[in-house]
């Protein structure tokens, strides 16, 4: 090894720098060359075996004038070098990470130091590629959950147990942006209403309170708003820790923001395709689920009021309706809310 097998300092750096790698999303190849180079070996290779899963194997090979078939060239290391490995398996999740390290035959072999040091990296790459696999999941997941509240003009404020915030969504940050019933002051989150914002700083306290304590509360604020619109809602709800994969999560708090006049749209294509409409007929019912009347939703297709009529009795027929008020309860209830508004066609 390049450091003294007895350096608690050197081994510690070496250690994190293989976490380090993992954690950072870099390949895992990045990761095998960091232990190659410093136990001197000439080649490093990591075999993953997901046994629950596809049964797949995956061979990574490091080595200087490396060959695209790592499976093969394994195989010939074996027989031609002097070679230590060690495996780390999870019986959770199935997956066995094998690691080996690879010195020529005229250099010194391994030892027992060394092997044992192999053995506590394998280990390691295989918690740190399995915590690195599940934060990219956990973000996918926020992505997604953002997307779906941004798509039902909810916006979404996430403070931590001080009241700084930790996270926010865009639809929250355009309503932090017109300063119209709640704003951003100091780096806080308060309302407009100096009276309001009294009562809307001890609804963020008991919430923090119950949080902390493990109890989930949800209470309701209705929001001034200066411009004279419709109060803004405002949704504040303790978030208690959990645990989840082994750890507790910090306790937070949610406030949910709703702005009344805020129209949620449906994606014409979606409409379509759900309710088996024709392209002419989804932009009638998209229409009239954003809040137009018949005869305004004729005017802006630029079609006959009888061509409407006629567009929305199909819609009646195929949708199993008979009403125009049950039509707009169906398209906001539907997937079709899910849908990307930007992709709009009709």
């Amino acid at each position: 090894m390049t450091f003294h097998s007895r350096s608690v300092v050197e081994f510690g750096l070496f250690y994190s720098r293989i976490s380090e790698t993992l954690m950072s999303g870099a390949p895992i190849e990045s990761a095998v060359e960091i232990a190659r180079a410093q136990l001197g070996a000439v080649a490093a290779a990591l075999q993953v075996d997901d046994r629950w899963g596809s049964g797949e194997t995956t061979t990574i090979l490091v080595e200087h004038g490396s060959t695209d078939n790592a499976a093969a060239r394994l195989a010939n290391l074996l027989e031609t070098h002097h070679n230590i490995s060690a495996s780390s398996s999870d019986d959770a999740d199935g997956a066995r990470y094998t690691l080996w390290l690879f010195r020529s035959l005229d250099a010194q072999a391994f030892d027992a130091e060394e092997a044992s040091v192999c053995e506590i990296v394998a280990g390691q790459i295989r918690r740190g590629c399995e915590i690195s696999a599940r934060i990219g999941t956990s973000e996918v997941e926020r992505k997604l959950y953002s997307t779906v509240m941004d798509r039902l003009a909810v916006g979404v404020v996430i403070l931590d147990v001080g009241g700084h915030i930790v996270r926010c969504s865009p639809k929250a940050e355009e309503a932090l942006a017109e300063r119209d019933g709640l704003q951003l002051q100091a780096g806080k989150l308060r309302a407009t209403c100096a009276k309001e914002d009294r009562e809307f700083q001890a609804a963020i306290r008991m919430a923090v309170q119950s949080a902390a304590g493990g109890i989930q509360t949800t209470r309701g604020i209705a929001l001034t708003r200066l411009s004279g619109h419709r109060n803004l809602g405002v949704i504040v709800q303790a978030v208690p820790g959990a645990l989840k994969a082994g750890a507790v999560a910090t306790p937070t708090v949610a406030i949910f923001i709703r702005d009344p006049e805020a129209m949620a749209e449906v994606e014409g294509e979606l409409v379509r395709q759900l309710f088996d409409l024709t392209p002419a007929e989804a932009a009638v019912a998209r229409r009239l689920a954003s809040g137009l009347s018949l005869e305004d939703a004729a005017s802006s297709l630029d079609i006959s009021r009888n061509t409407a009529r006629a567009h929305l009795r199909s819609i009646f027929s195929k949708s199993g309706i008979t009403r125009q008020t049950e039509l707009v309860r169906l398209m906001l209830n539907s997937a079709a809310m899910l849908g990307d508004a930007r992709r709009q066609v009709a």
